[in-house]
C-alpha cells in the first residue's frame, strides 16, 4: 500500500488538485509526524498559489517553514511570497480586500439559504446553497478559503449573527471569524437534502461523502449515502456501505427509504450472483419495510419474488 504523501502526489499529477487538497487536509488529521505534515502544508500551499489564492497559500507557508525551518523549498516558496507581497503592495492590498469580501459573500449565501430552510422555502434556498458547490468543491476547500475573514462591526449583518448563533462561525482574534466545521457538516447535509429531493443523487452522494469526511462518527450521512447509491445502481457500493451499518437507522434518516434501498440492491446482485445470503438480505429488508409501511406494493411484489405471500406481520 502505498504511503498518504504518494497517494495526494498522484493526485496533483493526475490534476486532480481539489482531491488532492482533501488527502493532504487527511494527512494533517492523521499524522504527528512534523516532516510530513511540514510537507502536506507546503504542497497546499503551492496548490493555491497556483490558484491566486496567495493569502491561504501564505498562510500553509508559514506552518510548512515552522515545522521544517531547514527545508530549502520550503523556505524559497515563503521568501519568493513575502518578496511578491512586498513588491506589490497596492495590488496585493486590493485583492486581500476583494478576497475578503468574496468570503463574506459566501457566508451571507449559506447562511440566507439555510434560513429560507427554516422557513420551509427550498426552491428559493437550492440555488443559493448549490452555488457555493461550485466555489468550495469539497469541505477542506471550504474550510481552507473561509478561514481568517476578517468581519468588521459595520459588517455584522443578520447572515453573520445567523452563523454565530448557531455556533457556525467562530470568532478567532479582534475581528477574525472561522467557518465551523459543525456548520460545514450542516452546510453539506441541508445541501444533500435539497439534491436529493431533486432527484440530483450524484451531487447528493457528493455532499453526504462532505459530511461523513468531515464527521466520521456520524452514521447518518452514510445511511442516506446507501439511498443514493441504490438510486445511481452502485448497487456494490450501497451494500459495502449498508454492511458496516446498524438496522436500526438513525434520527433523521427515512427508514423505509433505507430498507427498500437495501433490498433492491441485495435483490440486484441475487439476480447475479443467487448467492443465499444476499436472498435472505433481501427477504429481511423486505419485511422490516412492510413492517413500517404495509402499503409499500413495490416491495411486496419484490418479497413475493423471494418466498410465497404469508401473514409476515403476525410474527
Amino acid at each position: 500500500m502505498s504511503n498518504p504523501i504518494t497517494q495526494a502526489r498522484a493526485l496533483e499529477a493526475e490534476d486532480r488538485l481539489a482531491e488532492a487538497v482533501q488527502a493532504y487536509d487527511d494527512i494533517l488529521n492523521t499524522t504527528d509526524a512534523a516532516s510530513t505534515q511540514a510537507l502536506a502544508y507546503f504542497r497546499l500551499g503551492a496548490i493555491y498559489r497556483g490558484w491566486r489564492e496567495l493569502f491561504t497559500a501564505q498562510r500553509f507557508f508559514a506552518q510548512a517553514h515552522q515545522l521544517d525551518p531547514s527545508n530549502t523549498d520550503i523556505r524559497d516558496a515563503v521568501a519568493e511570497l513575502n518578496l511578491y507581497f512586498s513588491e506589490n503592495r497596492e495590488s496585493v492590498a486590493d485583492e486581500m480586500s476583494r478576497k475578503n469580501s468574496d468570503q463574506i459573500v459566501s457566508l451571507f449565501r449559506i447562511a440566507t439559504g439555510i434560513k429560507l430552510l427554516t422557513m420551509d422555502k427550498p426552491v428559493q434556498a437550492y440555488p443559493l446553497l448549490r452555488s457555493r458547490t461550485k466555489i468550495f468543491p469539497n469541505a477542506a476547500m471550504a474550510k481552507h478559503l473561509l478561514t481568517d475573514i476578517q468581519i468588521t462591526e459595520d459588517e455584522r449583518n443578520s447572515a453573520i449573527n445567523f452563523l454565530l448563533e448557531r455556533d457556525w462561525l467562530a470568532n478567532t482574534g479582534a475581528s477574525l471569524y472561522t467557518i465551523t466545521e459543525k456548520g460545514l457538516y450542516n452546510f453539506y447535509i441541508e445541501l444533500a437534502q435539497l439534491h436529493a429531493a431533486n432527484a440530483a443523487w450524484t451531487k447528493a452522494v457528493m455532499c453526504y461523502e462532505q459530511a461523513s469526511w468531515l464527521d466520521p462518527a456520524q452514521k447518518v450521512p452514510r445511511y442516506w449515502l446507501v439511498i443514493c447509491h441504490t438510486e445511481t445502481a452502485a448497487w456494490d457500493t450501497a451494500i459495502e456501505i449498508a454492511a458496516d451499518l446498524p438496522t436500526e437507522v438513525s434520527e433523521g434518516v427515512d427508514a423505509v427509504a433505507y430498507h427498500t434501498a437495501v433490498a433492491q440492491s441485495y435483490h440486484r446482485i441475487y439476480e447475479t450472483t443467487e448467492d443465499d445470503d444476499a436472498k435472505q438480505r433481501v427477504i429481511a429488508a423486505c419485511e422490516t419495510v412492510l413492517r413500517l409501511d404495509k402499503k409499500a406494493k413495490a416491495i411486496s411484489k419484490l418479497l413475493a419474488l423471494y418466498q410465497p405471500k404469508k401473514a409476515w406481520w403476525r410474527k
